[in-house]
């Protein structure tokens, strides 16, 4: 991982190689940096195969020009020679998705909007044996979601503001469904007062991770002070903005919005894993009491 020999190492000829990179240990941000511009494959290699403790796996907007393997560590060495690869794939450009969205109407401010979000989408299947279910990442948000839509829906709880309730599609292929929503609102961004984004809501015995809490002191204020009082989780743990769910297109537009999801032992995510029988949901009804006392407190203010 030094510059140099790095530069020396892309002049070759990997046209008929794969390139194997492993970067356990690799800790220094500059190293890390090089590491990271391997992806990009600069020395015109065959594919590039990766070592990892674990696999995962994403989907995207494009296809890519070579091919990228992962395989997990030790189940390679540097006596492997050969590598034959036999890819039956089919790109679809223009796969259908939407978004669905329903809305409970405010008894004082039925023109203001408390927005909860969660996606609903996830990575379906490689091939016709492998699945992906999605339990945590997104099933319990939706789940959490529908919890809070059910309970502002009771002529009882009837929200103050109108609370809106969206259920994003495509966030895994890139966050496709909220940035399609913020430019074309059912109402004016300018309406929301809050956006609360839930995703991975399956554990939470190490507490809940918000991101933007960095950003929106008073409302983070808001939040902690009623975990404080009620003790609902261990802790609140503050995060700076991050692009990595459906808050972040609403943040562009200068919403303020939180993105909340839990943490705890249970790390199956984005493989075969993540299914329902691994979650505990040890802390899910507490989230539900807090997030309800957090959408109460900041409809009045």
């Amino acid at each position: 991982a030094d510059e140099v020999a790095y530069k020396k190492f892309a002049r070759r000829d990997f046209s008929t190689y794969f390139i194997v990179v492993d970067d356990k240990g690799v800790t220094d941000a500059d190293q890390k940096k090089i590491f990271k511009n391997m992806a990009l494959n600069p020395f015109g290699a065959k594919g590039l195969i990766y070592l990892k403790p674990k696999i995962t796996w994403s989907v995207a907007t494009k296809v890519s020009a070579f091919p990228i393997i992962q395989i997990v560590d030790g189940n390679i060495t540097k006596e492997s020679k050969e590598m034959r690869l036999l890819i039956d794939s089919k790109f679809i450009d223009d796969h259908p998705c939407q978004n669905v969205i329903g809305y409970i109407e405010g008894k004082e401010k039925p023109d203001s909007f408390i927005v909860i979000s969660a996606h609903y989408d996830h990575l379906g299947k490689i091939g016709r044996a492998v699945y992906f279910p999605g339990a945590n990442d997104n099933a319990s948000g939706i789940a959490m979601m529908l919890g809070l839509a059910k309970w502002y829906s009771m002529p009882a709880n009837k929200p103050k503001c109108s609370i809106a309730f969206i259920a994003f599609g495509a966030e895994e292929a890139g966050l496709i469904g909220s940035s399609h929503y913020v430019m074309n609102p059912v109402f004016p961004l300018s309406k929301i007062k809050f956006l609360f984004n839930v995703d991975i809501m399956g554990t939470g015995e190490e507490g809940i991770t918000v991101v933007n809490s960095t950003e929106f002191k008073k409302e983070f204020e808001i939040l902690d002070s009623i975990n404080i009082k009620k003790q609902y989780l261990v802790q609140i743990k503050k995060r700076g903005p991050a692009s990595n769910s459906d808050h972040y297109p609403f943040f562009e537009k200068k919403v303020r919005c939180f993105f909340a999801y839990t943490m705890g032992a249970v790390k199956f995510y984005h493989d075969i894993d993540d299914r329902r029988e691994t979650l505990p949901l040890n802390e899910f009804t507490d989230l539900h009491f807090l997030f309800r006392d957090f959408i109460d407190q900041i409809q009045i203010k």
